[in-house]
């Protein structure tokens, strides 16, 4: 390996924990304790089911999963969620499910999203990159 391949790789890494150390620490806060929470699933078909969970878990991700609603992949972003309420995302067709709390757009990953007693969520499977 050369000089200027190894000083590449050693600003790469630099950069990646700085990454790590600004996402941990601008973190949104997290609620403890009990919460009632809704979670919308559109399917495809554009068939709808709610499904209303009491947990105290503080992540989104913790429900989907504790429940069963969502199975997925964990990977260096997080978990990737491939299936929801029996529906598996076809790559082949571009799908893919999107959150969105309240019918906005969310910015993080279900193992990042932070939930609090009332909040709506909505899982949509989409077609297209």
């Amino acid at each position: 390996m050369n000089r200027k391949t190894g000083v590449l790789a050693g600003i790469l890494v630099i950069l990646c924990i700085g990454a790590g150390i600004l996402f941990h620490t601008n973190k949104p806060e997290t609620t403890a304790g009990g919460k009632e929470i809704d979670v919308l699933v559109i399917h495809a078909d554009k068939t709808e089911n709610t499904f209303t969970y009491q947990t105290n878990a503080e992540y989104l991700a913790d429900v989907l999963l504790e429940n069963k609603l969502a199975e997925g992949e964990t990977g260096s972003y997080g978990l990737f969620i491939q299936t929801v309420d029996g529906e598996t995302a076809d790559s082949s067709k571009q799908q893919w499910w999107c959150i969105t709390k309240g019918g906005e757009q969310v910015n993080s990953g279900a193992d990042a999203l932070p939930i609090a007693d009332g909040d709506q969520f909505e899982l949509t499977l989409m077609e297209g990159y």
